[in-house]
């Protein structure tokens, strides 16, 4: 038998679309986050499939790829579940990772089985509910229940803030960790917990914890850390080959430079921190050794600080790395060629542009410190050195009115991102706008609310416009899709002209989700068009398969 694992890191739980669809098509058919729904999924042989899904069932038909294949993001390692293995080696722990749930439950069973890891560790850098954790821990639980399974990442936080210490107690029980990390950065207060439990000693020594008590749980007591981003970078020498793949993840920085009023997460996460030049070039030779060709920077503000930023380009450009490389990229911090320049030499192919809205008045409430003119000036540079970006839009921020909303069609058929998503504004009471309720006359929360200029129906009926009015620049469905299925995709081969194609006929047929017996000759038309195009590409098969997704079940 091979001696005891100390962690065993689990990834993403990747929600089943059937589990949205049936609460969402519960709801009426005007409800706004219903109408959100429309545009995220397509309709298949009478079955509502969500993007990628889509892909998986005309894959196995037009593609040589064998029978049930499973093409995910979720296929690109989990960077969280990668970083948290790494930091626990390095602290001289034996600990693994899986990337993907549901499809490596096959390999999980057999670490469970075998390696009897003493502590499991979830996270939930995406979760907005806790379901996906709770069947986690039920797959853990029945196949091995002397594991010490804790729970860390914004769920927690999350969970903590908004629910009272009774509610927060029932909801820790029914998810069925034995403890859970509250802290935004938290690898710290994970390594001090798989010592304890390798020591066997009470975890309640352990900082940012909640504990099980003899009546629910109990909060040890706060240390907030300061892990320096150079000290824990990612070993990836201590990296299979083959778990990683063309495309991979990594981050230089932690946080954001900005306080834009609709997000929480620098309040969250602290003062931004950066890596040094010479720890990023480290961790590039290595994957560049390692065989990667598709490397994704997911810092919020990657661009941030710019002088950095110009020298991480010549880093990369002296290097002559082979990967080309996308981000994350605020169009503020950019103002003079050389920046464009730098980086399409460097590699850049892609990039996600918070843009948010096309009026200025909405941007100074979003606290954006940017300008539409700015966007114009960087889009202009990024498309003249033929590197792609995806723009992201809020429909309905305090502010908003039908002109505005126009302003935004208008700005973004003027400067045709290559793909573009407009989504319904969420009502977040941790936000910084929060502040500002009375101001704006905000009441409400999540897709449920009204401000002095709009509300959440009419948001609905504007992200609607936006979508039916938007001309040379395509859709960008989101749920478990967004920007970064383009490296992923083209990391199996296809190219950016193919995928535009692909996103283009995709979106039409979006268009009859909501009314799918209208018009079928243009249904019919387009999804021939859509079978023309997996014919016509060649995609490498994924790693994983459909056949070990439908092992777990779903319920809850």
């Amino acid at each position: 038998m091979n001696s005891s694992l100390d962690c065993m890191v689990i990834g993403y739980n990747d929600p089943p679309l059937s589990f949205h669809e049936h609460r969402l098509m519960a709801q009426e058919p005007k409800s706004p986050e219903r109408r959100v729904f429309m545009r995220e999924h397509l309709l298949v042989d009478g079955a509502r499939l969500a993007p990628m899904d889509v892909i998986n069932h005309y894959a196995e038909r037009f593609q040589p790829v064998g029978a049930d294949p499973y093409y995910h993001v979720g296929e690109v390692p989990n960077l969280a579940a990668v970083y948290l293995t790494s930091y626990l080696r390095r602290q001289g722990f034996d600990a693994e990772y899986i990337s993907l749930f549901r499809p490596e439950t096959s390999r999980l069973e057999e670490v469970l089985e075998h390696r009897r890891p003493k502590v499991v560790a979830i996270t939930t850098t995406f979760y907005l509910m806790p379901w996906p954790v709770h069947e986690i821990c039920r797959f853990v639980r029945e196949r091995y229940p002397e594991a010490h399974v804790v729970v860390g990442g914004p769920l927690v936080d999350n969970l903590a803030n908004d629910l009272s210490a009774e509610a927060l107690t029932t909801v820790f029980e029914w998810v069925g960790a034995d403890s859970y990390i509250r802290e935004s950065q938290g690898e710290e207060s994970l390594g001090r917990l798989v010592s304890a439990v390798r020591q066997g000693t009470e975890p309640s020594g352990v900082p940012n914890l909640y504990t099980r008590a003899d009546t629910g749980f109990r909060f040890t007591r706060t240390r907030p850390e300061a892990n320096s981003l150079d000290a824990c970078a990612i070993d990836w020498g201590l990296c299979d080959r083959s778990e990683l793949g063309a495309t991979v993840q990594t981050r230089t920085a932690r946080s954001c430079a900005f306080k834009c009023s609709f997000c929480d997460f620098p309040v969250r996460a602290g003062a931004l921190s950066v890596a040094s030049v010479e720890t990023v070039e480290r961790e590039l030779r290595q994957l560049a050794d390692l065989g990667t060709r598709h490397l994704v920077f997911v810092d919020d503000t990657f661009n941030v600080p710019i002088g950095r930023f110009k020298e991480l380009c010549r880093m990369m450009i002296r290097n002559d790395f082979p990967f080309e490389w996308y981000s994350f990229f605020r169009c503020s911090a950019a103002r003079d060629t050389e920046i464009f320049d730098l980086m399409w030499r460097s590699g850049c192919r892609a990039v996600f542009l918070g843009i948010e809205t096309g009026d200025d008045s909405v941007l100074r409430n979003m606290v954006k410190s940017s300008s539409g003119d700015q966007y114009r000036f960087a889009m202009e540079q990024l498309h003249a050195r033929g590197i792609a970006t995806f723009a992201s839009f809020i429909c309905g921020f305090p502010g908003e009115t039908e002109q505005t909303v126009r302003n935004t069609v208008d700005f973004i058929n003027e400067t045709q991102p290559t793909f573009y998503r407009s989504e319904l504004w969420f009502y977040n009471h941790r936000s910084p706008i929060h502040q500002q309720a009375e101001t704006f006359g905000i009441t409400g929360q999540g897709y449920d609310w009204s401000h002095a200029t709009m509300d959440s129906g009419r948001a609905a009926d504007a992200a609607d416009a936006v979508f039916r009015e938007v001309t040379g620049s395509v859709w960008m469905p989101g749920y478990n899709y967004d920007f970064w299925a383009v490296p992923y995709l083209l990391g199996k081969g296809l190219t950016m002209a193919q995928l535009v194609d692909l996103h283009t006929t995709m979106s039409r047929l979006m268009a009859f989700n909501a009314s799918p017996l209208t018009a079928p000759a243009e249904q019919a038309h387009h999804r021939r068009k859509l079978e023309e195009w997996f014919r016509s590409v060649r995609m490498a098969p994924p790693r994983y398969r459909m056949a070990q997704d439908r092992s777990v079940s779903s319920a809850v």
